[in-house]
Formats: structure tokens, sequence, C-alpha cells
């Protein structure tokens, strides 16, 4: 008897057991699926890097190409930076990188030696917190910390946690870049403490709020012995959306949430709460973050007027998870360029070195960078470990799967 014989002749019984085990498996399905939504839904971040000292040599890459900004720069290989002093672990135990402020740069073409960054795991939606003891600071300089995506800018999105130019602080400007179709509403907002820059999130300058506190960017920033930055990034469909906080030095620790106030000890806890349901400990932890400084909403096309989504109106839209993907974590230091360049002159920098360019004054100037440093003491990362199903709810999951390879079979 050949086997296509024997599948013909049972052809009728097999289709009978399928069916019934289709029935079967709808209704494990039916069960299984309102759990696994519960598990989706939730928003507890996992701790998952926890850096310090010279962990930054292991967990990044050092950038050695062109500036895509246009700097008078010169990124050097890790490397190249560790034998010139420019990236380094102090005696404190915190991580810096620095600019050349040596050299003389005599031939043009030739630019500065500074130090650019970027981590080597990516990251989605999450919790990204830094210690911050010094930043950069100086006319021509321009520091950021931010996170961006690795493709096709700005298709995947960018994050300015931290940034500036020519010491035109105070006070910090946090930003965000996208393609066409997303916007923030203008002005001061219940939500946030800053007030909106820019309100076009698309290409170049990308929307925008600048924080109303002073001493969170620049010399003002260094002189108070810097602080804590933290960027809370919910960018799936029905997430909040992003989220960027600032806590001076002089801040208690007392006050700070436990992810934020850990020292570079292994004592930073394993999770964070941020489900406005908390209860008990991770509620008063909830309530320890308090407003941002500066917070992009999450808004999909569908909760969107007309006039918001094509962008006639100061109505804010931005279905996020059409905008963003994984980004890396970039630190870097670049002069001059598309941003400290252009605005050499307004800033004062000009005037006050005799009205040289930009590029002339970084090249022949190295005593001006003798600040031009980032000191870190910790950068952790939180991811959301709450869209990989875990646990009880994983062995169902396979349950379901192995019943259906079965049925199909």
């Amino acid at each position: 008897m050949s086997h296509h014989a024997a599948t013909r002749r049972s052809g009728t019984h097999s289709q009978r057991n399928v069916s019934l085990s289709l029935s079967r498996l709808s209704c494990l399905v039916a069960l299984l699926l309102p759990s696994l939504a519960v598990v989706a839904s939730a928003r507890n971040f996992t701790l998952r890097e926890d850096l310090s000292g010279n962990d930054f040599f292991e967990a990044f890459n050092w950038w050695s190409y062109d500036d895509p900004t246009l700097g008078a720069v010169d990124y050097v290989t890790q490397d190249r930076a560790k034998s010139a002093g420019l990236s380094f672990v102090n005696e404190r135990g915190h991580f810096v990188m620095k600019a050349d402020s040596n050299t003389v740069i005599r031939r043009l073409g030739e630019a500065r030696q500074s130090v650019r960054i970027h981590s080597k795991r990516k990251m989605g939606d999450g919790i990204l917190v830094a210690r911050f003891h010094w930043m950069p600071q100086g006319c021509g300089t321009w520091p950021a910390f931010w996170t961006c995506t690795t493709d096709r800018w700005p298709a995947g999105g960018e994050i300015d946690i931290l940034e500036g130019a020519n010491d035109q602080g105070p006070r910090n400007l946090a930003s965000l870049h996208t393609l066409h179709g997303c916007h923030i509403t203008p002005g001061t907002s219940e939500l946030h403490t800053g007030v909106t820059d820019k309100s076009d999130c698309s290409y170049q300058p990308g929307c925008s709020v600048r924080f109303s506190e002073d001493n969170t960017f620049g010399p003002g920033f260094n002189q108070n012995g810097g602080g804590w930055y933290a960027m809370r990034r919910d960018t799936r469909a029905g997430g909040e959306g992003i989220s960027v906080w600032f806590w001076p030095a002089t801040t208690p620790i007392s006050s700070l949430p436990a992810a934020v106030a850990a020292g570079a000890d292994g004592s930073a806890p394993k999770y964070v709460v941020t489900n406005a349901n908390a209860t008990g400990a991770d509620r008063s932890e909830l309530d320890k973050w308090g407003q941002p400084a500066a917070f992009f909403p999450n808004i999909a096309n569908a909760t969107a007027s007309p006039a918001a989504l094509t962008g006639s109106s100061d109505e804010g839209v931005c279905q996020m998870e059409n905008y963003f993907e994984e980004h890396e974590i970039i630190i870097n230091l670049t002069f001059c360029g598309d941003w400290a360049g252009e605005t050499f002159g307004t800033s004062g920098c000009a005037a006050a070195n005799r009205n040289v360019t930009c590029e002339q004054f970084v090249r022949e100037n190295p005593q001006a960078f003798r600040d031009a440093r980032w000191e870190i003491e910790y950068l952790r990362t939180y991811t959301d470990a709450a869209l990989t199903v875990s646990g009880p709810m994983a062995s169902v999951a396979v349950v379901a799967l192995a019943a259906i390879a079965l049925v199909l079979l």
C-alpha cells in the first residue's frame, strides 16, 4: 500500500480530528491572549546595563570618521584617545572623554582632536540615566548626550537629551528629530516644566523644549557640580511618549528615584515601575520622578484633528511607533559645524576673540579647551522587558505553539 493511498483513505478521519483540535486550540488561545496582553501592556523597565569607569571602553565604540554635523573636529580611535589622554578613568573612578587642549593647529584642513562614542548595544523603549560631574564648556564647543537611529536619518528618529553650543545656556535644550508628521504644541504645558522652543519635529532643527531651570547646561551646570539626567522612552502604540528629567547635584539623594540616586556600586534597583497604578513602595518611587523638564507626547493619528495631521494647527500629533526605531546611545564633543559655527557670532564668542571665525578660534587656541571634557560617574539603561513573555506565561505560550504544530502535522 503506497503512502499516498493511506493518506487518501484516512483523509476524512484526519479532517475531523483537525477540526476538533482547532476548536480546542481556539479556546486555549482565547484564554491565553488576555493574559499575554496584560504582560505586553505593563511598563516595568528592567536593568540592562550599569556602566562606570573602565566599563565604557568595553560598552562603546569610538567613532573615528568625519563629523556628520560638519564640525571642525578630528574624532580619534579608542587607542589614540587613550594614548593621547583624551579618554581615561580619573582618580575618582569617573570616565573622562575630552578634547585636545595642547596643540595649535597650524595647517588648514586639520582639526582639533576630540572624542565621540556610540554604544554597542542599541536601546528601544526604556530609561536611560547618567550622572555627569562635568560637561564640555567653552566657545566653539558643541557637546551632546543623545540617542539616534543607525540608518537613514531621520527615519528611525533622534532624541537629544543634553545639548547646546558656545555656552549659550544656562538652560539645556532637549529635542526630537523625525520624518515629517510629528508635531508638539508650542508654549508652556502642564505636562512639563520647560517651554517649547520649536514645534515641528521633522528633520532640522527638529522640535525642542528649553528647560526652565538654570544650571542645566555649560558653565552653570559645572559650577553647580553637575547633576543627573534621565530619559524615558515609551514610544509603542498607546505609550506615553518621551520624557527628559534633570536634577542638580544639590538635590538630596533621598529625593531622587532609586534608579537615579544609586551610585556606581551595583546598588541600582533591578527594575523601575512606570505604571500609574503602582502601589506601596513602587508608588513612592514613581512620585519621586515628578514632572519632567521636557515631555514629548505620543499622540496617535486616530486621536488627532485633521488640522494637526496636516500641520496647519498648533495641536500636537506624533504616532511615535512610526518614527522611532532602536537607537545607539551617543556622547560626543564637536566644534563649530552646523550649530556652534552658525551661532559663534551671535553668542558673543566672535566679539570676545577679535572677530575670528569659529574654525580659526578652535585651531589656534588650545588653552580654550582645557575645560572641554565629559566626566561621567555612571550610565545605566533600563529596557522594556514587559514585551518579552517570560515565566509561567511563557510556558503557556510554548504549549499553545506546540498544540498548533501538532494540529498542522
